[in-house]
């Protein structure tokens, strides 16, 4: 290509796909990286010493590169169409276990175990026993009255729902689940819940696991009404310790049975709070369960939360 060529195709590359860059964000920054990627491995560069525009070419791409490095969801001013309301928001936590340059947060750890057709699952779980392992999120001092996101993940063996409440306290063990929390003293976002059975203990249920059945343990005052809760696998009976149940997406809204309200309740799996004060409060998210790593866990695959 010659140089006059080479300018006129890489400026109109490089315009192209900046807005299909900036666009591709909007529905997922995720891409950004291989979005990076990609401008590194298809941008036309004349090599030869005659060309007056390769500095100028260099500059642009260079300058395009960091505009999206640095790109934010607030910079774009937009929202979650669908899951979040109106514009400007800024995403706060972000973990993709499907993405294999990712890394579980400090105080969890790192499990990979076998899924469908010979595919490798990622996963976060907790490390410790009876516990809640934080992992902690700076809002940079950010102000903001809302808070919306998602967590994706699988069950592993006997989760217990709030039958596992070891106090009344959300610095304690309240559940078998995650939960999103701010501040200190430490105050309530959301929960996800997780039960072990839809027909099993009456302790150990969701409270829309069946219409028919009611739990004995009740939710927490300061829950109320602000959490998912879901039971653990298909056909939705007991699991047995020591499992994966990695078919069943907890926390989707999907793959309910007949007789449970949970796909419904608050409408999974994107969850939207309007706190009752703006604050600049840090974000915690939690993994929590009242027994040994071994009986029971959470294999935490995709985190969001988003405020404004």
């Amino acid at each position: 290509i010659q140089c006059s060529h080479a300018l006129s195709y890489n400026m109109r590359y490089i315009v192209l796909f900046l807005f299909a860059s900036l666009l591709q964000l909007r529905l997922d920054p995720s891409l950004q990286q291989n979005l990076l990627h990609t401008l590194n491995a298809t941008v036309v560069r004349d090599t030869t010493t005659t060309c007056p525009y390769g500095a100028l070419l260099d500059n642009v791409t260079s300058q395009i590169r960091s505009i999206l490095s640095n790109v934010s969801l607030d910079n774009l001013g937009v929202g979650r169409p669908g899951h979040c309301g109106g514009v400007n928001w800024t995403r706060v936590a972000y973990l993709n276990m499907t993405d294999l340059n990712q890394t579980c947060p400090a105080n969890w750890t790192l499990v990979t175990y076998p899924g469908n057709s010979g595919t490798t699952l990622r996963a976060c779980q907790r490390k410790n026993g009876a516990s809640c392992d934080v992992a902690y999120y700076s809002v940079k001092g950010k102000r903001y009255s809302q808070v919306c996101g998602r967590i994706v993940g699988n069950v592993y063996g006997q989760p217990e729902a709030f039958g596992t409440q070891t106090g009344s306290s959300i610095d304690m063990v309240y559940l078998d689940g995650m939960d999103i929390t701010r501040g200190n003293p430490r105050q309530h976002v959301w929960s996800f819940v997780t039960s072990t059975s839809r027909m099993g203990n009456l302790k150990y249920l969701c409270s829309c696991s069946n219409r028919s059945l009611v739990p004995t343990t009740a939710v927490p005052s300061f829950v109320g009404l602000n959490y998912f809760c879901d039971c653990g696998a298909p056909p939705y009976t007991t699991e047995p310790a020591g499992k994966h149940y990695y078919s069943h997406i907890m926390w989707s809204g999907t793959d309910c049975p007949p007789d449970s309200t949970c796909c419904s309740f608050n409408t999974p799996p994107w969850f939207w709070r309007v706190l009752p004060n703006s604050t600049t409060d840090d974000i915690e998210v939690r993994q929590c369960a009242n027994n040994v790593v071994t009986d029971e866990n959470i294999d935490a695959i995709i985190v969001e939360v988003y405020i404004k």
